[in-house]
């Protein structure tokens, strides 16, 4: 999350430290050793447009500026790595925030030079503190996404996920230009070694990845009803990671219903989709970025209802991270950086931790309630993106402007309402001949919202012969609004 200027100048009361550094300039020969040894040591801030005694000097264009150092920085640090570059304004003046992880692939190199940071300083590393940093790479277990994939060699590949992979705008030049052959640039890429693919690669470049990691495919159903067992339609998908990634999008765009927007600043109903889809691609990447694909029992399943939207991938938060900091987009060590850099490269993932505040923000802008991270060692992480619910809005003058999404089956029939009318009245009413589906798109959703916009007669006999249905106080009020946008 955007760090507020209040947090800013808690940092730069802070002075410099292991983790801070301030920097007047924003030239690539400055500011990147300063990020090569955050990630290798334990991460960091790098504050830029601040000089050496915490005074704040500022950065012209920093717009242009941040995304030109982004850039350079990613390409001269190898192994690739994600981190953060944002302009944050501070008394009237622009400077630069780079957030840097702790590295997961220690060694990194800037222009192939290894630098630490020590205490307040950076420094070039020796040749004992570079053998020591080797040394404890080779003893820590191997993360699953670089295991060599068994049984996978290049025909096992998709072309198209390939091409889409290789032809990306931030695909660096030496890997795009190199001539030996498709399995020396996904060795660039730390997709392959030894002439193998990697377990890394499989799940982003395979044709059918499920064959070998039955984890790797994903399950993605819609229920009709909040408390319906049948679901109206299911989808198992296994195939390269960004083509997976498109047809759940799809899924839960096609699946999810329209909903009409009222309010008193718009004299025109807008039909829009229930969930912002930029919320939706975000948290479904998220997903396959975080998840733990080392457990042969895990997964990914997107749930969608008309309560809300549920997305699930098993294994629990990284150490550390838990849902206050996830809701902050509080930067972490990735589990798995070769997958998440393959779906940066692609244009999946902008910026390291971010994607929790694009899903928090897209929602409260679409009007959304606040979308709710819950990890559990047990059984995963889940994030539910909640459908609206009717608010009524009273002013002073206790004058009452009712300001509701609903979809627009609802609105059509509390429009024509305006006593109590039996079921078949209102399906004769909207000319509907189809009982079933009057009952699970009309009359169950407007009796199910919070706060109800139709009420029962007879709520204690539900299938009672003689039931009517009418509006309530609520109802009556959307229907006066939609008549009054009618006929404005």
């Amino acid at each position: 999350m955007s760090k507020t200027a209040a947090q800013l100048k808690q940092l730069l009361s802070l002075g410099e430290n292991q983790t801070l550094e301030y920097l007047t300039s924003c030239e690539l020969k400055h500011c990147g050793p300063q990020v090569c040894a955050f990630l290798n040591t334990q991460g960091g801030y790098l504050l830029c447009g601040v000089d050496d005694n915490g005074q704040i000097k500022g950065v012209e264009y920093a717009e242009q500026v941040a995304e030109q150092l982004e850039s350079q920085l990613k390409s001269a640090i190898q192994p690739p790595v994600l981190f953060s570059v944002e302009v944050q304004q501070v008394e009237n003046k622009q400077l630069l925030v780079i957030e840097v992880p702790a590295g997961k692939d220690i060694p990194y190199a800037f222009n192939s030079d290894i630098y630490i940071r020590a205490g307040e300083q950076t420094q070039k590393a020796d040749v004992d503190t570079i053998r020591d940093m080797v040394m404890r790479k080779q003893v820590e277990p191997t993360r699953w996404e670089r295991l060599f994939s068994s049984e996978l060699d290049e025909q096992g590949l998709s072309a198209s996920a390939c091409k889409k992979l290789l032809s990306a705008k931030r695909i660096p030049k030496e890997v795009a230009q190199a001539e030996q052959g498709l399995l020396h640039q996904l060795q660039l890429l730390s997709l392959a070694k030894y002439g193998r693919l990697t377990n890394a690669a499989d799940l982003l470049l395979a044709s059918a990845p499920g064959k070998r990691h039955p984890q790797a495919r994903v399950r993605a159903v819609c229920y009709r009803h909040k408390a319906d067992d049948e679901y109206q339609d299911l989808q198992h998908l296994d195939g390269p990671m960004a083509e997976v990634i498109e047809q759940l999008i799809t899924f839960v765009m096609r699946n999810t219903p329209s909903r009409a927007r009222f309010s008193s600043a718009n004299n025109q109903r807008e039909d829009i989709p229930m969930y912002p889809e930029q919320a939706v691609r975000e948290a479904i990447v998220n997903a396959f970025a975080h998840r733990d694909y080392s457990n042969f029992a895990g997964g990914i399943k997107v749930e969608v209802s008309p309560a809300h939207l549920k997305i699930w991938n098993s294994g629990a938060f990284p150490q550390g991270i838990d849902e206050h900091k996830i809701q902050q987009g509080h930067i972490s060590v990735l589990r798995n950086p070769d997958i998440a850099h393959g779906l940066y490269l692609q244009g999946y993932m902008e910026k390291l931790g971010r994607g929790s505040v694009v899903i928090q923000y897209a929602c409260k802008a679409a009007g959304l309630p606040a979308p709710k991270w819950h990890s559990d060692s047990s059984s995963g992480v889940t994030l539910t993106l909640f459908a609206t619910e009717v608010t009524t809005e009273v002013t002073t003058e206790v004058t009452t402007e009712v300001t509701t999404e609903v979809n627009t089956e609802v609105a059509r029939m509390i429009s024509l309402m305006s006593q109590e009318h039996s079921r078949d009245e209102l399906m004769a009413l909207m000319a509907l001949k189809n009982a079933e589906h009057f009952r699970k798109h009309y009359l169950k959703p407007a009796l199910e919202i919070t706060p109800a916009l139709v009420e029962m007669t007879i709520p204690d006999k539900p299938t009672s012969r003689n039931q009517k249905y009418r509006l309530t106080a609520l109802g009556q009020q959307l229907k006066q609004q939609l008549s009054d946008k009618k006929t404005s």
